[in-house]
């Protein structure tokens, strides 16, 4: 059982840390385009969504997956992933700017999904066992 929820939750978190990264890159085009088509952006709560939608697989698969496998890499790679979009959400684009903020996302999306990804090769490796 725990095998399974550790899959979806790495399935669930690359999911999640894709959709930022396609946030980040597509949104400063998207922005261009919302006066045209005369419409707002709720940017702080897509932020907040985004922010849950990569911590509980965090704490899902790659939490579970390091009492499992004792394997820390993929759980600092996702806890690195974590702080850096929170930072970059709640700290850096108030602080510093849109552009900072997406640059830091962008990493932090990139190290999440590393993270799932070596987490779920493990735990693959635990299927054969």
């Amino acid at each position: 059982m725990m095998k399974y929820l550790i899959r979806w939750g790495d399935y669930a978190g690359i999911t999640a840390s894709g959709l930022c990264l396609v946030h980040c890159v597509a949104m400063p085009f998207l922005l261009a385009a919302f006066p045209v088509l005369g419409v707002d952006h709720g940017h702080a709560s897509v932020h907040r969504l985004l922010v849950l939608g990569v911590t509980i697989p965090v704490l899902v698969a790659l939490l579970p997956g390091f009492i499992k496998h004792r394997e820390p890499v993929a759980l600092l790679l996702g806890a690195t992933g974590l702080a850096a979009f929170i930072v970059a959400v709640y700290v850096v684009g108030p602080l510093f700017g849109q552009l900072a903020e997406t640059v830091l996302a962008i990493c932090s999306s990139v190290l999440l999904i590393v993270a799932h990804r070596r987490n779920h090769g493990h735990c693959r490796g635990c299927a054969s066992r």
